[in-house]
């Protein structure tokens, strides 16, 4: 056991310090180029196989995100005694009644806030703290986006009630989530059991994706009882929650990327088009690889858009071990000013294929790149974790480890650093067969601030 930690440390040591990578850049995925657009009738089409499809279908939905990073700027009122965001603070104070969370107010509360002199600082005290409505340490998964009927709804409800419209049956939900908030989520789920015709379940980010943390001089932490010190390595350690579920296709989408029940007809056509992409391309590569069929694949890859075409002819060696990668078919939405990671060719070993690359993977000679790209990626992908002849993949044979990013951070008053692993749909993924759709804008609306569910797609 000591061997395998001083290999995990070394390992790591040697990667935080001196083999990291940045992904080389070499242009957008632009529609046309890297990105399909479909017409209203191939999109039918592509929903119409998704329907007639068999095999099982889940939901895998990162959820450990907690109420804190919505109120951030409550955050720093309370911590700065009322100096910094005070504009933000009385903008936020003046749409109260708007939120769905005013249902929660207590009268007492409510009575206080009716004077234009409240006390703002022991109003952010009771919306955060413990012995008020607790926002700071709820899970996200169950705060109160909307208001519809006369109640209160929360992501998770919301997530489930629009896979109960699905355009075929959903079997399962699987949300990752923080082990602190599995009771809390348990007992919510119990409510909810009823309601729906499938399989909610919860995984924690497994501790044994912890990173080691190091000093300044590259050397491991310890604590006061001897024990090295570790951190939560990233979304990239999820990786092994999401490699553990056996579905024949599987949707991933953030919690905080839920909407008003106006626009789960959109959202699941889309989901059907997702599915439908890749259910079609699947089939349509075994029967030419099952016939040996060079020119068949290869006009396939072409009409997909799935391999560079500027590479020229491949060979049948490289095409057989490429189809027994992974598939996933990923949205991107027209960019309109909203945050995400962005669809880019990107090249390595001399081999050009299409990434989701993050604004913070890119260094300084491949920011402008930005500028040039046209979408952004909302993380609504669909998923197969089967190679093209249906054997199970394990899903941590298709990561490049290079990709995973340093963190820097005070400890104790010292600077430390560690490892967090390449991102779940970014570096995590970089070994898929990938494939890049245009979905519409509508179908996007997370959920970073709360001030985000002003917006109109989030007005039920």
């Amino acid at each position: 056991m000591e061997k395998d930690i001083q290999e995990a440390i070394d390992k790591q040591r040697n990667r935080l310090f001196s083999s990291l990578a940045s992904p080389n850049i070499v242009e957008a995925c632009t529609v046309g180029h890297g990105i399909l657009k479909y017409a209203p009738a191939e999109i039918k089409k592509f929903q119409e196989v998704f329907v007639a499809s068999n095999g099982s279908i889940s939901f895998f939905i990162p959820a450990s995100g907690v109420g804190s990073r919505m109120f951030d700027f409550l955050q720093q009122f309370l911590g700065s005694m009322g100096h910094e965001q005070g504009d933000e603070v009385r903008l936020f104070l003046s749409k109260i009644e708007s939120f769905a969370f005013y249902h929660e107010v207590n009268e007492e509360w409510r009575q206080l806030l009716m004077d234009p002199s409240v006390d703002l600082l022991a109003l952010c005290d009771y919306l955060l703290g413990s012995q008020g409505l607790n926002f700071s340490g709820t899970p996200k998964a169950l705060f109160p986006f909307h208001r519809m009927n006369e109640k209160n709804a929360s992501p998770l409800e919301s997530h489930l009630r629009q896979g109960k419209t699905a355009l075929k049956p959903i079997d399962s939900f699987h949300f990752t989530v923080q082990e602190e908030h599995l009771s809390q989520l348990s007992m919510a789920r119990e409510t909810l059991l009823n309601s729906f015709p499938f399989k909610i379940d919860f995984s924690t980010q497994a501790v044994e994706t912890d990173s080691y943390v190091f000093d300044e001089f590259m050397q491991p932490l310890s604590n006061q009882t001897g024990s090295f010190v570790r951190r939560p390595a990233g979304h990239g350690a999820i990786l092994s929650n999401l490699n553990g579920l056996a579905s024949d296709l599987v949707f991933i989408k953030n919690i905080d990327n839920i909407q008003c029940p106006v626009q789960d007809e959109h959202v699941n056509q889309t989901w059907g088009l997702l599915g439908g992409v890749l259910v079609s391309l699947r089939a349509k590569l075994l029967k030419a690889y099952s016939e040996k069929n060079m020119p068949e694949i290869m006009r396939i890859c072409s009409d997909f858009q799935l391999l560079d075409e500027s590479a020229g002819v491949t060979s049948w060696e490289y095409i057989s071990t490429m189809l027994q990668r992974p598939f996933r078919v990923c949205g991107m939405v027209k960019n309109e000013g909203m945050p995400g990671g962005g669809p880019f060719w990107v090249s390595h070993e001399g081999i050009k294929t299409k990434q989701i690359i993050e604004k913070s993977q890119i260094d300084s000679i491949h920011l402008a790149k930005l500028t040039e790209s046209s979408h952004f990626n909302p993380v609504m992908m669909a998923i197969s974790p089967y190679g093209l002849m249906g054997n199970k993949l394990d899903l941590t044979e298709f990561v490049r480890e290079d990709l995973s990013m340093a963190v820097k951070k005070n400890h104790l008053g010292k600077t430390v650093y560690y490892l967090e692993k390449p991102g779940l749909w970014n570096g995590s993924m970089y070994y898929w067969n990938t494939v890049f759709v245009e979905i519409p804008s509508n179908v996007f609306s997370p959920v970073k601030n709360v001030m985000d569910l002003l917006n109109p797609s989030h007005c039920c």
